[in-house]
């Protein structure tokens, strides 16, 4: 029985998985803050919509879609790449 060691990522599904994990990140931290100004009492009040907080809660709403998005490309990516590496395997015989 051998060993088959599944094929090296490519640049892009790395590039794809540090997009999406620092997407994850920066909402779940965007989802703290707004947790924390309003147990404070510093967030205002959403008629006024004035400084960095509009952006604070509408950036998870937009980045947690997207990182599932990229995930999802990242999976078909490696599936399709493994596919591929498979096929290369087995030889010009099996190919019918």
């Amino acid at each position: 029985m051998t060993q088959q060691t599944p094929p090296p990522a490519s640049r892009l599904q790395r590039v794809l998985s540090y997009i999406a994990a620092a997407l994850v990140i920066v909402s779940l931290l965007c989802i703290a803050a707004i947790l924390i100004g309003s147990a404070v009492g510093g967030m205002p009040q959403q008629n006024e919509g004035q400084g960095l907080w509009p952006a604070v809660i509408v950036f998870p709403l937009l980045a947690f879609p997207i990182a599932f998005v990229l995930v999802i490309v990242v999976i078909v990516s490696s599936s399709r790449q493994r596919r591929r590496a498979a096929k290369a395997a087995a030889g010009p015989k099996d190919r019918r």
